[in-house]
């Protein structure tokens, strides 16, 4: 069914999206191939284990696990230690399909159809991020946004996203974890936070949340937390 155009007395803002236990439930697909990839190139098996993946970027990662298991291996295996990594999550993916979080394929179609611009301000690697959100058939609705990149702050990532694509716009994060919050709030960048991941809502309030929902399947609430923010 089409939706009519949505007319708004502001301009629409910027979107910027985390992916894991915003959008999707990764199931610990990405652990796995992490772990997968690293016991390949190093023999060191389930490196990622105790690693806290709670907001960390992919080469945030495997900068811990490098200087923990490998500290011979040095940064510029990073190129190579990916390779191997996006074919291992490709079969984590093939084995264990992603699914949206409830709410979010409507949510999303929504706001596309109605021209509020979607980015991505995620920990993934690029391609690391498409395989999982075409999995979850996401994947068409972010034409782009920001990714791991070695030496690269959450906070610089969200702030670059801000300034190439916002062309001018406000913009929010929505995601689910105190690091998300922290990083947006730091590139001035308001947040609304989800409770979909591990993180309840009386800890994203803590964490300094803008707005706080227990998730995306009501798309009303939703909007009325983003004209709030606008309006403030």
């Amino acid at each position: 069914m089409e939706i009519a155009p949505v007319r708004f007395s502001f301009q629409s803002p910027l979107l910027i999206w985390d992916i894991d236990g915003t959008l999707i439930e990764a199931k610990g697909t990405g652990r796995r191939a992490l772990n997968s990839a690293f016991e390949a190139i190093y023999q060191v098996p389930e490196a990622f284990n105790e690693l806290d993946f709670a907001g960390a970027s992919d080469h945030d990662l495997w900068e811990q696990a490098r200087s923990r298991y490998a500290p011979n291996a040095t940064a510029t295996q990073a190129p190579h230690f990916f390779r191997e990594y996006l074919p291992r999550l490709s079969d984590e993916l093939s084995k264990n399909p992603l699914n949206p979080l409830p709410g979010v394929v409507g949510l999303v179609a929504f706001l596309s159809q109605i021209g509020w611009p979607l980015a991505l301000g995620t920990g993934n690697v690029r391609a690391g991020a498409y395989r999982k959100l075409s999995r979850a058939g996401l994947a068409n609705y972010f034409p782009g946004g920001g990714f791991s990149e070695p030496g690269q702050s959450r906070e610089a990532m969200l702030q670059l996203v801000h300034r190439t694509q916002g062309l001018g716009r406000p913009a929010i994060v929505i995601g689910d974890t105190p690091t998300d919050i922290g990083a947006a709030h730091a590139g001035g960048i308001p947040v609304i936070a989800v409770a979909t991941g591990r993180f309840p809502e009386d800890a994203l309030r803590r964490a300094g949340a803008d707005a706080v929902l227990p998730h995306l399947k009501c798309r009303s609430d939703f909007i009325d937390a983003v004209l709030w923010l606008l309006q403030r």
